[in-house]
C-alpha cells in the first residue's frame, strides 16, 4: 500500500490497518492516479455508519486528484480532494434512509443526497449541518 500524508485533519494511516469492511483501494482516485488521502476519522466513522445501518456500503468516489474531480463536475473546494468524503452508492429509497440515518447518528453533519448515492463528509471548514440534494 502506498504511504498517504497528512490531510488536514490529524489522522493518516493505510486503510486496511484500522477499516473492519473497506480496502484502501475503494478510496483510491478513480482515474489511475493512485491518489489515496482518505481521512482515517472519515473511514473509522463509516466502519460505524455500516455497523449501525447493518448493510454494506459500496464507494464510488473517495480521494479524488484535481483532475479527477474536474472531469467528474466536482466544485474546485470539494471535500473529495483532502479525502474527507465518501460517496456511496444507493440501490433503494430503503438503504438511502438507513444509511442516513446511520450517519446522523454517528456524527455526520454534511450529507448530500441523490438518487444512486449519497455523499458524506466532515471537512469541518464548510458549513455544518448540512444537507444538499443532486439533480
Amino acid at each position: 500500500m502506498a504511504e498517504q500524508t497528512e490531510n488536514g485533519q490529524g489522522q493518516t494511516a493505510a486503510v486496511d490497518s484500522f477499516s473492519k469492511y473497506f480496502r484502501a483501494e475503494e478510496f483510491t482516485c478513480r482515474c489511475g492516479c493512485g491518489l489515496n488521502n482518505i481521512s482515517a476519522a472519515l473511514v473509522a466513522r463509516l466502519d460505524k455508519i455500516r455497523e449501525t445501518a447493518d448493510i454494506a456500503l459500496k464507494i464510488t468516489s473517495g480521494s479524488r486528484c484535481k483532475a479527477h474531480n474536474a472531469a467528474v463536475g466536482g466544485k474546485a473546494d470539494s471535500a473529495h480532494l483532502d479525502g474527507l468524503a465518501a460517496d456511496i452508492a444507493i440501490a433503494n429509497s430503503n438503504e438511502r434512509f438507513l444509511i442516513a440515518k446511520a450517519a446522523i447518528a454517528n456524527g455526520i453533519k454534511r450529507l448530500g443526497v441523490g438518487t444512486a448515492l449519497i455523499h458524506l463528509d466532515i471537512d469541518k471548514i464548510k458549513p455544518q449541518e448540512a444537507l444538499w440534494l443532486y439533480a
